[in-house]
């Protein structure tokens, strides 16, 4: 038996229960008795963006003075300048989020045997995969006789790691980034090619002042096919399970909220990873920075590297030389 044999060999016996189970697991088929993960996965994010919503709706007329210091825009702007009623927005977004859900439904039915989401999963069998795959890598970067010394006495660590937190945060980071890539791209597009400006994505910035539930406000084949299509590639290019699925897809709804909230909380965990929040959008909803901050709606890297990020002290900086160039 060569030392790469008995690398694998310690594999054989790797079994789910003997390595244990990470606090966020949950042995039920589904995390929601009678809802199927896939299902949920289409529900959650809608009943998580108008939760959010509606709260930050409850804040706009609390009449709490203290919050005033943290909007990005008066509250009265919003009235003044949108172009469009909150009931068309509200009536609109439904539609939206209908279409969404629809299209995600059709995917899962029609293309369920092609889709790279996994429906079902025999952890034991994944973990013994993950083992094998743990154990040639060592032996490419080690050398035989080190890995199986390895996997000897760490194996099972080393699997039950990569298998319950390496893998599901690199899949999602990857799922995130393939989001980001195809919004940024497919966003800048709508602000390059008038006919597409003019005829799609001119509804949604109708909103010079976004809220909360306006976030969603966009035209059918905006809010519909494109940004449907971004996470249906997100989370089959990444291979997710079903539940990292929901935990992505529910995250960018909420995060979708909060780019539009209005608000610019200092002390915000989100914006501890990412720049791209309330101010950062509202800069691209206004004239000065519509050929700006297009990324959403996770991070600001694609802006950053093709030179169409903006911050609030450049905008003020280009308001001035307008102003300077008028006069």
């Amino acid at each position: 038996m060569s030392y790469n044999q008995s690398a694998l060999s310690y594999v054989q016996s790797y079994s789910a229960d003997a390595l244990g189970y990470p606090f966020y697991h949950s042995n039920r088929n589904e995390l929601i008795p009678g809802c199927p993960d896939s299902r949920l996965a289409l529900v959650l994010p809608i009943v998580i963006y108008w939760v959010v919503s509606l709260s930050y709706h409850a804040l706009d007329h609390s009449g709490w003075q203290w919050i005033d210091k943290y909007r990005v825009q008066p509250a009265e702007d919003a009235d003044k300048k949108n172009l469009v009623s909150k009931s068309e927005v509200i009536r609109t977004v439904v539609k939206m989020q209908g279409i969404q859900a629809c299209l995600g439904a059709i995917w899962q039915i029609f293309f369920k045997n092609k889709n790279a989401v996994i429906k079902y999963t025999n952890h034991t069998a994944e973990v013994q995969k993950v083992g094998a795959f743990v154990a040639k890598w060592l032996v490419k970067a080690a050398g035989e006789n080190t890995a199986s010394d390895i996997m000897a006495t760490h194996g099972e660590q080393l699997t039950y790691y990569v298998y319950w937190w390496a893998g599901p945060i690199a899949r999602i980071v990857l799922g995130a980034l393939i989001l980001d890539t195809y919004q940024y791209w497919v966003h800048r597009l709508f602000h390059t090619i008038p006919f597409l400006y003019k005829h799609v994505h001119a509804v949604h910035h109708r909103l010079y002042v976004p809220y909360a539930y306006g976030s969603h406000y966009n035209h059918p084949i905006e809010g519909g096919a494109a940004d449907a299509l971004s996470g249906i590639l997100a989370t089959n290019l990444s291979r997710m399970y079903e539940r990292e699925v929901v935990l992505l897809l529910a995250f960018v709804a909420y995060k979708s909220v909060e780019d539009h909230c209005g608000y610019q909380w200092t002390k915000h965990p989100l914006r501890w990873f990412s720049k791209n929040d309330a101010e950062f959008h509202e800069i691209h909803h206004q004239v000065a920075g519509l050929k700006y901050n297009f990324s959403q709606p996770m991070f600001v890297m694609w802006d950053r590297a093709m030179g169409t990020y903006l911050s609030k002290e450049d905008l003020e900086q280009k308001k001035a030389a307008r102003k300077i160039k008028k006069n």
